[in-house]
């Protein structure tokens, strides 16, 4: 009786843990079958084979993906040049859990890597070595989702020449990345980085980047829409340097890049925001960073521009549209519908800031266009359309460098009228003396202003009436002369 009670006693565990791994198994192999049938749905990317091989304890999955092959192919048919299709082959080999080794304990993990034969497996040999090119490790969390992280080494790499004799060198120190994912990747944080890439031909080009990081924090706005997300995505660079030693090119150094993409989604409505920026901005020799330039769509009907999307993708991954204009113009039509829905929305498009130096000074322009609820008929006619639109806009430009450039254009006037043999100083004169009264006139009526040796102005159009810095503008009142004092 003691010995039963024992074996019972000990054998509990093993059943449990065994029942356990059997559970977890079957919740990794679904969430992997859910994530093969959002790819379904992907425009250009088909799934040419999937095999799933579940054990008790382990499992393994080897999913093979072509990326633009029935594009490529239409196009070949129709005699278009095209590239050969991407084949990939990615093997995974999963451990359920619980017990995932050492003191690690979760849902399960899994390690991913690419499958590779023929040419590309000696390509990659070239490159990588005995290493792998890639290599991905997932942990499956007990309440679902999971985190991945995912590596690539560096290497060093000689590209054979092409057919003009020029080769490059391809120096890359690898990247390093983190996924954290919520279950079916409704919702994902990343963040990773690249230390270098160096590019060097025998030609005498060179570019070295450095310092790339990302991140990202991504919500799914529809369940039925796996590739739309609203959320932020960053990325920043330390620097990159362009540099043609040959002299074919000026030397370009960036520094202290950002590049964000944003999709706050509020209610029934999201924003598209992209601001790109750099701290140092350098070409040949003259510096015009700090450079910002942000651009928005803002209030669009979030479900609406699904639609338009979802109708965009089907259109242009439609191999028989793409090898025949008249049947994308065709095709063309259905993405009307979406699009006016959306200007129905009241939509603002806007340069929310372009800013840069000059070697003169600091240069700045913003510009908003409103469009208030248009209706299709609206939309057909110039005339009713113009009288919804309400726009805004600024500018400010260093009095130096419009200076310079209005008087090489007078002089270009002149020249035609006076000949080219004209002197030289007297036709510069002439040209600064049309720019001073172009500019004083300007000012006088209130359309510049003149301050700090900045010219800046200020329009808006509201209602059909364009006005500049608060004034009804008149194009025949810029020809008048100055008023006298």
């Amino acid at each position: 009786m003691k010995k039963a009670v024992a074996l019972v006693i000990i054998a509990l565990p093993l059943v449990a843990y065994t029942g356990g791994a059997w559970y977890l198994g079957q919740r990794i192999q679904n969430s992997h079958d859910a994530q093969a049938k959002q790819a379904e749905g992907i425009p250009n990317v088909k799934l040419v084979n999937r095999d799933y091989q579940r054990g008790l304890f382990t499992s393994t999955e080897t999913v093979t993906i072509e990326l633009m092959g029935d594009t490529a192919r239409a196009l070949r048919a129709a005699g278009e040049e095209a590239i050969e299709p991407v084949r990939l082959a990615v093997r995974t080999d999963i451990r359920h859990g619980p017990w995932l080794g050492g003191t690690e304990f979760d849902a399960g993990v899994a390690h991913s890597g690419l499958v590779l034969e023929g040419e590309a497996l000696e390509l990659v040999r070239k490159v990588f070595g005995d290493r792998k090119p890639l290599d991905i490790r997932t942990v499956y969390h007990f309440a679902g989702g999971g985190r991945s992280e995912l590596s690539s080494p560096a290497f060093v790499f000689d590209a054979p020449a092409d057919d003009d004799g020029n080769a490059v060198k391809v120096s890359w120190d690898g990247i390093t990345a983190r996924i954290d994912f919520e279950e079916g990747m409704t919702r994902y944080t990343m963040s990773g980085s690249a230390p270098k890439l160096e590019l060097t031909d025998t030609r005498g080009m060179h570019a070295v980047m450095t310092g790339l990081g990302f991140s990202g924090d991504q919500s799914r706005l529809f369940d039925d829409e796996p590739l739309l997300y609203s959320g932020l995505q960053r990325f920043t660079v330390d620097a990159i340097t362009l540099d043609g030693r040959n002299g074919a090119m000026p030397k370009i150094a960036l520094g202290k890049l950002v590049y964000e993409a944003d999709i706050p989604k509020d209610g029934d409505f999201i924003d598209l925001v992209a601001r790109i920026g750099a701290e140092k901005l350098e070409v040949a020799g003259g510096s015009y960073g700090p450079a910002h330039y942000d651009f928005s769509v803002r209030h669009l009907h979030a479900r609406t521009a699904a639609r338009l999307y979802r109708s965009f993708m089907e259109i242009s991954s439609d191999p028989a549209a793409l090898a025949d204009p008249e049947a994308m113009r065709a095709r063309m039509g259905p993405l009307m519908g979406p699009a006016i829905e959306l200007l129905g929305h009241a939509p603002v498009v806007a340069i929310d800031r372009l800013a840069f130096n000059t070697p003169q000074g600091p240069a700045s322009l913003s510009a908003r266009v409103s469009l208030p609820a248009i209706t299709p008929d609206e939309l057909a006619n110039p005339m009713l359309l113009i009288g919804k639109v309400d726009a805004s806009g600024a500018v400010s430009l260093p009095e130096a460098l419009v200076r310079s450039t209005m008087v090489e254009r007078n002089k270009t006037g002149l020249r035609a009228v006076v000949g080219e043999d004209a002197d030289a100083d007297e036709v510069a004169t002439m040209a600064g003396a049309q720019y001073e009264q172009t500019l004083q006139s300007l000012t006088a009526q209130g359309y510049v202003t003149r301050a700090e040796g900045q010219l800046s102005a200020k329009l808006a159009f509201s209602k059909g009436q364009l006005t500049v810095n608060g004034q009804p503008f008149n194009p025949t009142a810029m020809a008048q002369p100055v008023p006298a004092e």
